[in-house]
């Protein structure tokens, strides 16, 4: 064996043993046998192996921006959006597709369930009550615009997703209609209008939920 496959084999390894790696992964693979099968499967391919150590520093960079500058949840979204955006154009291998088109591509591959809860708890608020319900795209396309007014320094307030706490406490005391009130921007292009949002997700459902969607892109390559 040569010494580059000597370092390869060695660079796999750590990778299969990392424990940040591990620990990432347990919210899609509590059992570590599947969690290992996982790993394994992805190191079999150069392009599978970026994706996924892809999503996990992205998802950390995430988490860490409240070290970094707290309360600016919009931080976060710049680096899911990101993590979204580079799984998805890895994926399809087209390195010219708009970042908008790169986000659709990553979300087509949501978990059902997923989808039912970012469209159940991402809403409209201060509207009629049949007009409530956001497409699922529009929900995207407002998560791209908070990246978008963060990255160009615009906004960094406006939209906020429900505090952990706060939604914990909400659920102990039994309330069974209670939501949290935000800001999004939606419309076409140069033509965005500021709405109101009413969510009861939270940052780590949501990160959560891209770590799952970004699990099943790499998934759809693999064998």
């Amino acid at each position: 064996m040569n010494d580059w496959k000597k370092l390869d084999n060695q660079i796999k390894q750590d990778i299969l043993e990392d424990p940040e790696l591990n620990t990432f992964l347990e919210i899609v693979f509590p059992e570590v046998f599947k969690r290992t099968d996982f790993i394994k499967n992805c190191l079999r391919k150069l392009k599978t192996r970026r994706m996924l150590l892809c999503a996990q520093w992205y998802t950390q960079i995430a988490d860490d921006q409240e070290k970094v500058r707290n309360n600016r949840p919009a931080l976060k979204i710049i680096f899911l959006v990101a993590l979204a955006e580079s799984i998805a154009k890895q994926r399809i291998g087209i390195n010219k597709i708009k970042s908008s088109e790169s986000l659709k591509k990553f979300f087509d591959l949501v978990l059902p369930e997923d989808k039912k809860i970012m469209m159940c708890d991402f809403q409209r608020a201060l509207t009629k009550p049949g007009h409530h319900t956001l497409l699922f795209s529009s929900i995207i396309k407002i998560l791209y615009e908070v990246r978008n007014k963060a990255v160009h320094g615009e906004d960094y307030f406006s939209f906020s997703f429900l505090d952990k706490k706060q939604k914990n406490e909400f659920e102990n005391q039994g309330y069974n209609s209670w939501s949290f009130m935000t800001f999004g921007y939606l419309g076409k292009p140069y033509k965005k209008r500021q709405i109101a949002l009413s969510l009861k997700i939270t940052y780590d459902e949501f990160r959560d939920i891209v770590v799952r969607t970004a699990i099943e892109n790499i998934k759809s390559l693999l064998d």
